[in-house]
């Protein structure tokens, strides 16, 4: 028997933005030049980078602080990749100017993901680590991404009911901003069919035990957090 050991006591969740993008007034941006493209259409967020070297990111305001614990999730349709490779995914915690950002992305031509905290010009970056992963229950060109943010950690997840790929302290990936979205490189086209923002709110008194009584979906109480939803 696989044991889950939870790790907080989540009392509440509380959806903030479920953006499934029938409209064209959400805030996100809209944009056709030379370089990139981005549209609504047919209930899809759609972007294209059509430059050479530049990577781009559409994105909008975060409905949560950087003090507080919450869950950002989408799956991401992967349409083509001119130059068969690259890379696509989320960002987060920046500003407008986006002087640093975070970024968890995978490749476009292997099973690879790279989580980093990095400067706009990429000359910096503070926090990275790249892996490979197993790819669950997907069509082939279809990627879940699920960031979670618990109190002191990050845990990111590629699967929706597997284990993280990777955690960390939020120390090494602090929030500069309150702006999330999506991110692409040259030569790639992506499209969304829905963003999930939820705040969570936990058991400040929880200390962790590891015996749970199971809540209606037969999972040990608080475990719920492991599963990146």
């Amino acid at each position: 028997m696989i044991q889950i050991l939870p790790l907080a006591d989540i009392m509440h969740e509380e959806v903030l933005l479920e953006d499934d993008f029938a409209s064209k007034f959400e805030g996100w941006e809209l944009i056709e030049d030379e370089e990139e493209k981005s549209f609504i259409k047919d209930s899809h967020y759609w972007m294209e980078n059509k430059s050479k070297r530049r990577w781009m990111f559409y994105h909008k305001k975060l409905p949560v602080t950087s003090k507080e614990n919450f869950i950002i999730k989408a799956e991401i349709e992967l349409l083509n990749s001119n130059n068969d490779y690259g890379q696509y995914g989320l960002v987060w915690g920046f500003d407008k100017d986006h002087h640093e950002l975070s970024k968890f992305v995978v490749s476009t031509e292997k099973n690879d993901f790279t989580i980093s905290k990095f400067q706009k010009d990429h000359e910096f970056l503070r926090h990275r680590f790249s892996d490979s992963f197993e790819k669950f229950g997907f069509e082939f060109n279809k990627q879940f991404f699920s960031i979670v943010k618990l109190d002191n950690y990050y845990y990111f997840f590629l699967n929706q009911h597997d284990k993280p790929v990777y955690v960390t302290h939020v120390s090494q990936m602090p929030m500069e901003g309150n702006r999330f979205g999506f991110y692409v490189e040259p030569g790639i086209m992506i499209r969304c069919d829905k963003i999930v923002v939820k705040r969570l709110i936990t058991n400040k008194n929880f200390k962790g035990n590891p015996w749970m009584p199971f809540d209606n979906d037969e999972m040990p109480l608080g475990s719920v957090i492991l599963r990146g939803n």
